[in-house]
């Protein structure tokens, strides 16, 4: 005997069918509503500031001329310490590295000196809307340190990350200048070039000449075998104030204390180069003879 469905049950079933196929439809929009409030870009279409790294893209600001820059901090690779061969010792930086592009060019360079550690920032600079070649640009800057004052030690450079560290033999100071001579002691100056002086065996003479060891340049002195260098200082010019802080670019005066050992005809000599540098046959020369009794 086959059985009649219930009508009520299939009533009932249709309309929990047809609820959850409605439910199904407004879960299937609000999906698709969400997916589709993420834009995206069509290729080709990509602005200036796409390809540039977060540190590049980190800060951005308009200067006096009108325009927006965004700035960051440049790639440096490798980093050297040079030494120059004068006193005071001047030490320079040169940082190796490159920019991301054209457009980008070096902002500023800004050293900070903290203990026996140097660091250095390197950022950079790019027009907002600049358009240019993705192509990276070397580049190579030479950063002057303050290195005057400092004692004998071990120092360290901080470039963007990359570090180098350099030694200080001694300390990197200059003498202040005395006030005056020991009495009854000649004192031999630039006018004396090519005079004749003398003196007797064991007595002593100072030869003071100017000189600017911040350009690179300084005396250098051959003395004959009957002369003996009893002292060497170099003394930086003072300010007209009452700190008395020494120029910073100015000319002192490096005094020599010269002794006779050995009598008869003896000879100075000097000459005023870098020292890293060939002779020329340009540069500025003294003379001095002197007669040992």
């Amino acid at each position: 005997m086959k059985k009649v469905p219930n009508n009520k049950f299939v009533k009932h079933m249709i309309i929990m069918t047809t609820l959850l196929l409605v439910c199904t439809i407004i879960l299937s929009g609000c999906v698709n509503k969400g997916q589709n409030s993420t834009e995206t870009k069509p290729a080709g279409n990509i602005s200036p500031t796409d390809n540039l790294t977060p540190a590049d893209n980190a800060t951005s600001g308009q200067e006096t001329n009108g325009k927006e820059y965004i700035y960051g901090t440049a790639v440096v690779e490798t980093i050297q310490v040079l030494m120059l061969e004068s006193f005071p010792v001047k030490v320079q930086v040169v940082a190796q590295g490159y920019l991301p592009d054209s457009c980008t060019e070096i902002n500023e360079v800004k050293t900070e000196k903290e203990e026996n550690n140097f660091k250095i920032n390197i950022s950079t600079k790019r027009q907002k809307d600049a358009v240019c070649t993705q192509a990276i640009v070397p580049f190579n800057k030479t950063i002057p340190l303050d290195a005057q004052g400092l004692k004998a030690g071990n120092y360290t450079v901080n470039v963007n990350g990359v570090r180098e560290s350099f030694e200080l033999a001694v300390d990197n100071m200059l003498n202040k200048q005395p006030n005056h001579m020991p009495p009854r002691q000649q004192v031999i100056t630039e006018s004396d070039d090519g005079k004749n002086i003398s003196l007797k065996n064991g007595e002593a003479f100072y030869l003071r000449l100017k000189e600017n060891p911040t350009t690179g340049y300084s005396w250098e002195l051959n003395l004959s075998q009957g002369l003996n260098n009893v002292s060497d200082n170099y003394y930086p010019p003072e300010s007209s104030n009452d700190n008395k802080q020494p120029l910073v670019g100015a000319g002192g005066v490096h005094i020599w204390e010269i002794k006779a050992v050995t009598e008869g005809s003896q000879q100075v000599k000097g000459i005023y180069k870098r020292p890293w540098e060939n002779i020329t046959g340009t540069e500025d020369n003294f003379t001095l003879n002197v007669e040992v009794l």
